[in-house]
């Protein structure tokens, strides 16, 4: 345990018995976040959210069907792209929300979101084998977040800032550092592309990468976290690869690093949700809030769709 840790835990303000039961609390909270729970019912509770979208005013032709001028949209992916930390969630499975990036994009007078299977703790296997198959083979965009669940990312926020422990955050990180590395993983981001592709060969594939979580002083330090650096410096070369790997096979990529910068969590106006025992049983640390998820959208739509 770092010595930040030790005086922490050294002072903290609960009994043993108490901090068990937080702790409990927190691994439920974390199967929410991660998807650990999210097995079986995730692909009806998507799909509900997919289909049966009520009109809009103001877009043209309406919702449902869609307008003359709007293109055909679909949203896939992990938590990121679900809405995990936005609040007003559609359903309690994949914790899809009504102000993700996805939805805030579906308002726009250019797109009609018509499938929506994003959900919380996949990775890119599940967009592959399941998601895919529900875009439509006439699309026009398709935006995926995806790649965060493969390298690991519930054990590092486990281990490196919910129940701090050197040696296990060290390993959760050199781990996820070896797969975001390995071919195995180019190979999956590139599949979810090439997949992509192929459902729906007149689509635009837009990729995006994640935020960097932690705000940082001019030191590089987070007053808080003393492993916020590190996560910082994995991300980005989590950031790299999936760029890469995204735009050899013809895909859009969205780096949303600058947009997010000087807005992680302990800066004074942080997009990102930071962890607190208090709301354990809620599914948003680590994830943007709906001001981040409103970010994304604006870098989204800083692409040409023509």
């Amino acid at each position: 345990m770092s010595n930040r840790a030790r005086a922490a835990a050294d002072h903290h303000p609960y009994d043993r018995r108490r901090l068990a039961v937080l702790a409990a609390a927190l691994l439920a909270a974390l199967a929410l976040v991660m998807g650990a729970a999210v097995v079986g019912p995730a692909d009806a509770a998507s799909a509900a959210v997919s289909a049966g979208k009520p009109d809009k005013p103001g877009k043209p032709g309406g919702g449902g069907g869609g307008g003359t001028t709007e293109l055909t949209y679909a949203a896939l992916g992990d938590s990121f792209a679900a809405g995990v930390g936005a609040g007003s969630y559609l359903e309690r499975t994949c914790y899809t929300s009504s102000k993700s990036y996805p939805k805030l994009l579906d308002a726009d007078s250019d797109k009609q979101l018509v499938a929506f299977p994003a959900c919380s703790g996949k990775d890119t296997a599940d967009v592959v084998s399941r998601q895919v198959a529900t875009v439509p083979t006439t699309a026009k965009v398709v935006t995926v977040t995806v790649g965060g669940n493969d390298v690991g990312f519930a054990g590092v926020m486990q281990n490196c800032f919910v129940l701090p422990d050197d040696t296990a955050c060290a390993s959760a990180i050199a781990t996820g550092a070896a797969i975001a590395a390995s071919d195995a993983f180019a190979a999956s981001i590139a599949s979810v592309v090439n997949s992509l592709e192929a459902r729906a060969p007149g689509a635009k594939v837009i990729v995006t990468g994640y935020p960097l979580l932690f705000w940082e002083d001019s030191s590089g330090v987070n007053p808080k976290y003393s492993w916020a650096d590190e996560v910082n410096d994995e991300t980005v070369i989590l950031n790299d690869v999936i760029q890469s790997v995204a735009t050899t096979n013809g895909a859009v990529f969205v780096d949303v690093e600058d947009d997010f910068a000087g807005h992680g969590i302990g800066s004074s106006s942080p997009w990102i949700n930071d962890w607190k025992w208090v709301t354990a049983t809620t599914p948003t640390a680590f994830h943007p809030n709906a001001t981040g998820h409103a970010a994304y959208a604006t870098a989204i739509r800083a692409v040409p769709l023509s």
